[in-house]
């Protein structure tokens, strides 16, 4: 099966799909692809990332997950299917490419970023805007609805060194610069 044709997203009409790793793996075999190392070195990188990755991210850590280094295609086609299937989704983190996390249904992320170095945390307190999605839900008729949400600001490090002022000491007075006299 290629990464064009359709596939079912198991567990949008199955609350009981199994979010694993190896859920996934057999939800896609079970629908007709072939699971290489490469694909399961994917799914194991995604399963075990901290943070929204790239797609050159995600292929060393498949690299480093599974044994195989999956080629750049194969992990792009990759994050479309599973992009499709809702179980992946891109996170805007005004950048110049993309970067992806797990859709898990049992967990939703926001994201923190620093706007020097880059640095990304995601935010494990609830959603602030939870309460707003469902009233708009209802309000609108949509079903299904979700959100993507990214605070932009200085992380405490990059404040810290923004902050740190290194004490420059002042030059002796020297009367022909001044133009005064030492007292």
């Amino acid at each position: 099966m290629s990464a064009n044709e359709t596939l079912t997203p198991h567990y949008v009409t199955n609350p009981t799909f199994d979010f694993s790793v190896d859920g996934i793996l057999s939800m896609l075999r079970n629908q007709g692809m072939r699971i290489t190392k490469s694909r399961r070195g994917i799914m194991l990188a995604l399963f075990k990332a901290t943070r929204p990755l790239s797609l050159v991210e995600i292929q060393q850590e498949a690299l480093a997950e599974g044994g195989v280094l999956p080629d750049y295609a194969t992990v792009f086609r990759m994050m479309i299917l599973l992009e499709g299937l809702n179980i992946v989704h891109k996170v805007n983190l005004k950048r110049s490419c993309s970067y992806y996390e797990l859709t898990n249904p049992g967990e939703h992320y926001d994201h923190l970023v620093c706007t020097q170095c880059g640095k990304v945390v995601v935010l494990k307190s609830a959603c602030p805007v939870e309460e707003a999605e469902r009233r708009i839900e209802k309000e609108y008729g949509f079903t299904n609805l979700h959100h993507s949400l990214e605070f932009f600001g200085c992380c405490p490090e990059c404040t810290a060194a923004k902050n740190a002022t290194v004490e420059m000491p002042l030059p002796p007075s020297d009367p022909e610069v001044t133009g005064r006299a030492a007292a």
